[in-house]
């Protein structure tokens, strides 16, 4: 029996993050892992409630809209980087996935992707005292660094300090934006924090600024999480009267350890502009 990790489904998005200018196969995918296909389906399936033939066809859009933002690149160039075969198949692709064509994206700020596989409801505005927390920062590609950073946390945490009844929160700091262009894809910072510890665990104390926020409610699995923030800085922020502060970084508070393979209640707070 092939066991469902964390670690392989990691494994498996790299693949696909190496080679996502190349026709690759789900059978490729598989044999990068090391599983069976009917392995990997299980695996993205339970991880991030998609299929991964439709979760490579994601990835495959989100590569092209950040190329989209290099003026200098035609719409076929994109295309063929993204491995399509032409111009149209990509085109026809990309409005299915975002809701309007490639021309139309170079005038956007932020990707606008469809929710799926999650529950998002509308923000409440709460205004945050000063949190202390102590936490392990990781850089690199995003779905690389995000376990690097929780595993090294939980090796510091006792087993009373990851039991139901902790009273501490795990806070979770997306410091970089990398759909932007002011940071490398490959150098995005995250750190995972924790409340309520008394003792020092010997890593980083990051202290996360008063203010007011816009507190999203989230139910689902935190391999979905990218979907949430688009929606919130593309067609929430579009349509909000509320500013959202880009000098600030968002982040993210759960009750429980962030656990890939399950749906998780988690709050997502935005930093937004006081009037």
């Amino acid at each position: 029996m092939t066991y469902i990790t964390n670690t392989n489904f990691g494994k498996a998005v790299r693949f696909i993050y190496d080679n996502i200018d190349q026709n690759i196969t789900l059978k490729d995918v598989a044999d990068s892992v090391g599983v069976s296909l009917s392995s990997l389906k299980r695996m993205f399936i339970e991880i991030s409630g998609q299929s991964p033939g439709n979760f490579i066809r994601h990835f495959r859009m989100e590569f092209a809209f950040r190329s989209l933002n290099c003026k200098n690149e035609s719409i076929l160039s994109v295309a063929l980087s993204a491995g399509f075969e032409d111009a149209s198949a990509f085109s026809r692709s990309f409005k299915e996935i975002f809701g309007y064509p490639p021309r139309e994206a170079r005038k956007k700020l932020s990707i606008v992707n469809e929710l799926e596989n999650i529950t998002l409801e509308e923000p409440e505005i709460v205004e945050l005292n000063e949190l202390h927390i102590q936490a392990s920062t990781q850089q690199g590609l995003y779905f690389e660094a995000a376990p690097r950073a929780w595993g090294l946390l939980k090796e510091k945490l006792s087993s009373a300090e990851l039991d139901d009844d902790f009273s501490g929160v795990f806070v979770a700091i997306s410091h970089d934006n990398p759909h932007t262009g002011t940071v490398a894809e490959n150098q995005v910072r995250f750190s995972a924090g924790v409340t309520h510890v008394k003792r020092d665990l010997g890593i980083e104390h990051i202290i996360i600024p008063a203010g007011v926020y816009a507190k999203f409610h989230y139910f689902g699995k935190a391999a979905n999480l990218g979907l949430a923030y688009h929606y919130i800085f593309g067609q929430w922020a579009e349509r909000s009267t509320q500013k959202i502060n880009l000098a600030r970084y968002p982040f993210r508070m759960s009750d429980e350890f962030p656990n890939g393979l399950i749906e998780q209640k988690i709050a997502i707070f935005v930093p937004l502009i006081s009037k």
